[in-house]
């Protein structure tokens, strides 16, 4: 019996207090992991960010994962779901470091310049626009000299590429108030994220789930790499 556990920060349509219309940038985004495609947006002003993909078909905004770029705490909010389980997780905003190489291409029209890091278990090499000067990009990623329009895993497993812009961008969100929930940080979600994995899989040894003839394997599928036994390879055989 194969388990595999897809995990992918996507996020709802959202505004939050402070989002001035009016000055907003859309970017639409291809997004792949893993071999599967996603239609992603990123919407942005000054001061916050939003990030949402079309992957999530939670019916409710209660039950959608979300991703919040908040640049004046230089922090991202994010609420992301494992084994029917929900998290919220106060990361750094931006916590990659960049090297800038020679390497350029043209994007949607924009001359883009190329930056390579390593960020949670992947290299990856991005291009950027300074031509659009807000420091943001898809999903977590940000912290160059401009907007990256295109991001891809030197291993492919995930990949972002910008197929639309859009400026003075107005449209409605719906509301997700952050201040109601408490957050956790980094570091104790990546303890309750190995923890819950360990969990399940002694629940499944212990209820029958699975005979004494018979062998299961649980792999999650997550961007950052967590949790490597559990992420990479085969995944936990047991």
């Amino acid at each position: 019996m194969e388990i595999i556990m897809k995990i992918f920060f996507v996020l709802s349509l959202l505004i939050l207090s402070g989002f001035s219309y009016g000055q907003n940038i859309y970017i639409e985004f291809a997004s792949i992991t893993n071999g599967r495609l996603s239609k992603d947006a990123l919407i942005i002003n000054d001061s916050i960010s939003i990030y949402k993909s079309d992957s999530d078909n939670s019916p409710t905004l209660q039950e959608k994962s979300f991703l919040i770029k908040k640049h004046v705490e230089n922090a991202i909010y994010l609420r992301e779901g494992l084994f029917n389980q929900l998290f919220y997780v106060k990361d750094s905003l931006h916590s990659m470091e960049w090297k800038l190489t020679n390497d350029t291409k043209l994007i949607l029209t924009e001359e883009c310049f190329s930056a390579k890091t390593y960020f949670r278990g992947r290299n990856y090499t991005a291009y950027y626009t300074t031509a659009i000067t807000n420091s943001d990009g898809p999903w977590k990623f940000g912290g160059l000299p401009g907007l990256i329009l295109e991001i891809k895993s030197d291993d492919n497993h995930i990949q972002f590429i910008a197929e639309k812009i859009k400026t003075n961008y107005t449209e409605q969100f719906e509301q997700v108030k952050i201040n109601d929930h408490k957050f956790m940080n980094w570091d104790e979600y990546v303890n309750k994220f190995i923890n819950t994995i360990d969990k399940y899989i002694r629940l499944v040894r212990s209820n029958g789930s699975i005979d004494n003839s018979s062998k299961a394997n649980i792999k999650i599928d997550a961007p950052e790499i967590i949790y490597p036994k559990a992420q990479e390879g085969e995944g936990i055989s047991f």
